[in-house]
């Protein structure tokens, strides 16, 4: 199996990551873990050959963000992509806005973006937006884990970020963000973001301004994790190291069960075993090789997909 983390540049699509991971691996089976807008850049993990097989689960783990979100205008985007719209005056400062953060800790559902992948009778919703259409969108599961209010400044700043015991955050000392150009100088604030998968940063910046009584828009994201992998183990996507992969484990954020010999052979068969756990886990030989992902109910654990000795 073959995974790579990626720091995904400013103006790509995700596809275009893929196609470059195409021609420097030279396959075509090729996936990516999780879509990242064109304006926004960071960790993207990449499967290719039999790993592809892994995307599913990597595309559902947890996701860490730096958001930029800028108040008192919006785009019909929700990001910049567009010019800034409607624009008024900011009457909150800090404090209302580290307030009003925990109101999202609570929510299960929110809207998507107009401007999303999200399909209505199998339309896209940015296909029908961008002819001038509106589809009646409907509220989807989100998980918000966290959120810290890191900055909050008269205009977009590109800071230095780096990494810390808590996750990435602004540093003195670190990487230069590069952000998108925006007309115009709106107040904006820096928002550590950690979320389930599925979660639209766009729509968060959307409703926290809501929140605020103002309009707001995401003028730039990094996306600094994805599951077990920061921004730090992140390669050029235009130079891939072919032999600079990660380990399935290192990836996957679900717990590991290593079996006996008896029980890997049920496994490959896929057999349920009678271990007591819940949720996701990663089934593992004694010489720590990922034999399958399983999903227990606490009594048992039901066979998702196999990896070794089922590949095909």
């Amino acid at each position: 199996m073959a995974l790579y983390a990626v720091d995904k540049p400013l103006g790509l699509t995700s596809h275009d990551v893929v196609d470059l991971a195409r021609r420097r691996l030279n396959t075509r089976r090729v996936g990516h873990t999780g879509t990242l807008d064109p304006l926004a850049s960071g960790v993207l993990i990449l499967a290719s050959d039999s790993s592809t097989k892994l995307v599913p689960y990597l595309s559902a783990e947890d996701k860490e963000y730096l958001a930029w979100v800028s108040f008192g205008a919006t785009t019909p985007t929700l990001d910049a992509e567009e010019p800034p719209t409607e624009i008024e005056p900011v009457r909150f400062g800090r404090k209302d806005l580290e307030a009003a953060l925990p109101y999202f800790l609570s929510l299960s559902e929110q809207l998507p973006p107009a401007y999303s992948a999200v399909k209505v009778g199998g339309v896209r919703a940015y296909e029908a937006a961008r002819k001038g259409h509106e589809l009646e969108l409907t509220p989807r599961p989100v998980r918000y884990i966290s959120l810290e209010l890191l900055a909050f400044d008269p205009a977009p700043t590109p800071y230095r970020i780096g990494p810390t015991v808590n996750g990435w955050s602004l540093q003195e000392k670190g990487r230069m963000v590069e952000l998108p150009r925006l007309t115009g100088a709106f107040p904006t604030a820096v928002i550590r973001v950690v979320v389930g998968s599925g979660t639209y940063i766009r729509s968060f910046a959307r409703d926290l301004g809501e929140r605020l009584g103002s309009k707001a828009f995401l003028s730039g994201l990094v996306r600094t994790r994805v599951g077990n992998v920061g921004l730090e183990r992140c390669q050029n996507p235009r130079e891939i190291d072919p032999k600079q992969t990660l380990g399935e484990l290192e990836a996957l954020s679900c717990p590991v069960v290593e079996l006996s010999h008896a029980e890997a052979r049920k496994v490959l068969e896929g057999i349920p075993l009678p271990i007591p756990a819940r949720g996701i886990v990663a089934l593992v030989d004694r010489h720590r090789r990922l034999l399958a992902i399983a999903e227990g109910d606490g009594f048992k654990l039901k066979i998702r997909r196999v990896f070794k000795g089922g590949e095909g």
